[in-house]
């Protein structure tokens, strides 16, 4: 009764990461796998090393970023919880880094959106690196929920481009801008909603 009651608490953090991590692997799949093919490598050609780079990075950052986020909102396996928030570090400013400097050549991707979209996900992940070194728990936490937001972003931009009608679409700069802007948007007052709340006068 006691066990099915503590996972009785965890189960919106649950369904938030695991939806999370299930998108992750649906676009790990549907997306980075096929650039393993070589029909999808020839355009890609000259900067292969850079292409594999950022989809291992990428996918480590996907994949780490969820158990880090889920670990460190529930406590649970807490053990594991540094190890994962290093592999999600290391993974993504790799994968952030690639997109980054990839993001100076617009041949196949917008430059300015992807570009600006790295940089916020490296600052907002050296953020929470720099709470958790000061043991700042809470801002730590928050960093790294506007950090994994920032991570899943280009997820939403490539699920926009496949399922959505053209009409919805826009130009693919502006379609960019708003997958990733958006989404953290809303994060940003999911954070916030507490300190807005009304005031206790009590006393």
């Amino acid at each position: 009764m006691l066990e099915a009651a503590r996972r009785y608490r965890h189960w919106r953090t649950d369904l938030s990461v695991g939806t999370a991590f299930l998108l992750s692997l649906i676009f790990i799949w549907w997306v980075a796998k096929p650039d393993f093919f070589p029909e999808r490598q020839a355009i890609h050609a000259g900067h292969l090393g850079l292409l594999f780079a950022h989809i291992f990075g990428g996918t480590a950052m996907l994949v780490f970023g969820a158990i880090a986020l889920r670990i460190g909102l529930t406590r649970e396996w807490f053990r594991w919880h540094k190890v994962a928030g290093y592999s999600y570090i290391i993974g993504g400013s790799v994968g952030a880094i690639v997109a980054l400097i990839r993001s100076f050549d617009t041949k196949h991707t917008p430059g300015l959106a992807t570009g600006a979209l790295a940089v916020v996900w490296l600052l907002f992940t050296g953020m929470a690196y720099r709470a958790i070194r000061n043991r700042r728990i809470d801002q730590h936490r928050a960093w790294m929920i506007r950090s994994y937001v920032a991570a899943l972003t280009f997820t939403f931009c490539r699920f926009w481009t496949r399922v959505m009608p053209s009409a919805l679409q826009g130009g693919e700069t502006d379609m960019i801008w708003l997958t990733w802007t958006m989404p953290l948007f809303f994060a940003e007052a999911w954070l916030q909603w507490k300190a807005g709340a009304r005031l206790n006068r009590a006393g």
